[in-house]
């Protein structure tokens, strides 16, 4: 009976835990999207800069696109990571690594796929790059969650592409008009919404391991 009631007791014990690691909700702090707004800022001014005369060819759309998020995500995690314990700061590195790579690697696998449209005479139509663009957004997005669950350790869960995920895909969208439909940005100027993704991205990788506490998950 002793033997018993340890048992159930251990098993209270590790479910209090397990409620309250359900219970913490991440949050988005003000120091993160202070420094992903900076960020950002300083690679407006760098690439007007860098770029000033050069044509806006496909390498050097994704080379600004890249740079404002790289440095979204340094300013999030450098003013997120202020008076933060070691577990914290990693956590936001690693998070900043998996936004950067969920930008990087869809934009290049839709760069790829626009060259080719264009290269190849019977894809060289609107509905080959559409759906392309698409698949290749999809393809890159599942690539980057799957290389970021190689890295992880085996107590941590697994990473899973959520909603708030493919938030940050919305700027392949952006680049695939940007790079294969331009004279929509006549129209439409999407192009504009590309610093505040940024921001939002990057404020999401420095607020990483922040939780809320005695809030339940959505």
């Amino acid at each position: 009976m002793i033997i018993r009631n340890e048992l159930f007791s251990d098993f209270k014990i590790s479910k209090t835990k397990i409620n309250t690691i359900k219970n913490k909700k991440e949050k988005i702090n003000i120091k993160p999207v202070i420094g992903a707004t900076a960020g950002v800022g300083l690679a407006c001014i760098a690439n007007a800069k860098a770029f000033k005369g050069k044509p806006n060819n496909k390498i050097n759309e994704v080379a600004k696109m890249l740079i404002m998020a790289g440095s979204a995500n340094i300013g999030a995690v450098a003013l997120g990571s202020i008076g933060k314990n070691k577990d914290q700061k990693i956590a936001k590195a690693k998070e900043a690594g998996f936004q950067m790579m969920n930008t990087t690697i869809p934009m290049l696998m839709v760069t790829a796929v626009l060259g080719t449209c264009e290269r190849v005479k019977a894809l060289n139509n609107k509905p080959a790059k559409i759906i392309g663009s698409f698949a290749a957004m999809a393809l890159g997005a599942f690539s980057a969650t799957k290389i970021t669950n190689l890295s992880r350790e085996k107590n941590e869960p697994a990473r899973k592409y959520t909603i708030k995920d493919s938030i940050a895909n919305f700027d392949d969208v952006i680049a695939t008009i940007s790079l294969g439909f331009r004279k929509i940005l006549d129209y439409v100027p999407v192009d504009k919404i590309l610093p505040f993704i940024y921001i939002y991205c990057g404020a999401r990788a420095g607020s990483k391991g922040d939780y809320s506490e005695n809030q339940s998950e959505k």
